[in-house]
């Protein structure tokens, strides 16, 4: 059942605070640069929405569920009272949605594209990739390109099955590449899986119709530290990325170009980079936000530890204040993944991507 848990007010920005009770999932992830136990596969069905809670109260606005492997479907909307309006496609000083300008690929035009299990040479080695195209797909009308990207020791995060949970639903064409090595960012594979990553993004453009202007990715541990060098190396043409249960990486925080829109997803007991407080920080660093953290925070990780021993699935999302830039987003989830713990890729990450989408439209 979906319930609103209130609002904090950060700096001039509302951000809506809510929370979802669900089952726990079956293990999905090992720890971040440790093998894992095995890639999870769906989970129990989540109640889910992109609520939106007005400051003083009222209603809630968008809550919807979706059962099976693939996750939950992104709710959306939210209400106004009082003058001040939250939800999900309220505004956060995120890229216009009216001035957006499609770009399309090379790849428009051209019918029946390949779904599926894909390989590729790159770097003179054979590597593999899953490809999942949406029910309303044409080839005459470009979407977003999503990248889903796996934790260490695990296959690849979908898009049946995995732990990239709810990213299939989004509305986008989405790519779910298996690590050359055991992992992603590791010292003697990084290069070889940034130049893995380059020629997928190459041939989707080539024979899919997407819209350039709108490439998105997102990792869960390995790969979410993955996600630290994609979007240092590549923020300049980054749409939006997402970092889910990852540690600071601070060889990814120099000569960094761009600065996209950056989510962060963590786990309340994973004490991963200071418990994905210090990667939301060093994004909000970038992103020209507050030093300060948002109002509430505090509060969200002693309510958040307390689901969590309840065992109870919710979670809070907090938005950095004054960002010069594009907003940093940073959730924090009760949900136990895998050994009892919160290390891994939620049953509502694919909602909280959707959701965060809205804003930055």
């Amino acid at each position: 059942m979906l319930k609103v848990l209130g609002s904090v007010l950060v700096g001039a920005t509302l951000a809506t605070v809510f929370a979802c009770s669900a089952e726990s999932p079956t293990p999905s992830d090992g720890t971040a640069g440790m093998a894992a136990t095995g890639a999870g596969s769906g989970g129990a069905p989540a109640a889910v929405g992109g609520a939106g809670a007005a400051a003083g109260g009222a209603s809630v606005a968008g809550a919807s569920s979706t059962a099976g492997a693939g996750g939950s479907s992104a709710g959306a909307g939210g209400s106004s009272t009082g003058g001040a309006a939250t939800g999900g496609a309220a505004g956060v000083g995120g890229q216009g949605g009216a001035g957006h300008t499609v770009v399309a690929s090379a790849g428009c035009g051209k019918a029946n594209p390949v779904k599926g299990s894909r390989t590729i040479m790159t770097g003179g080695q054979s590597a593999m990739f899953n490809v999942n195209l949406p029910d309303n797909y044409a080839a005459s009308t470009p979407m977003p390109l999503g990248f889903g990207f796996h934790g260490f020791n695990n296959g690849a995060c979908g898009p049946t099955g995995g732990e990239c949970r709810g990213f299939a639903q989004l509305p986008a064409v989405t790519v779910y590449m298996k690590s050359i090595g055991a992992g992603w960012e590791q010292s003697e594979v990084l290069e070889k899986n940034i130049t893995f990553f380059q020629d997928v993004l190459k041939l989707m453009k080539a024979e899919y119709c997407i819209d350039e202007s709108r490439v998105f990715v997102a990792g869960v541990s390995s790969g979410g530290q993955f996600i630290e060098y994609l979007s240092c190396r590549f923020g300049d043409t980054l749409w939006q990325t997402t970092a889910v249960s990852a540690s600071v990486v601070n060889a990814a925080k120099t000569n960094c170009k761009g600065t996209p829109p950056v989510l962060v997803i963590h786990g309340a007991t994973d004490q991963a980079g200071n418990y994905g407080q210090g990667v939301a920080e060093m994004f909000a660093a970038r992103n020209g936000c507050s030093g300060t953290p948002p109002a509430g925070l505090a509060q969200a990780k002693t309510d958040m530890m307390a689901a969590f021993n309840a065992k109870k699935a919710e979670h809070v999302c907090l938005d950095w204040a004054s960002c010069t830039a594009n907003p940093v987003r940073y959730c924090i989830s009760s949900q136990i993944t895998y050994s009892g713990l919160t290390h891994g890729w939620p049953e509502v990450g694919g909602t909280l991507i959707g959701d965060f989408q809205k804003l930055v439209h």
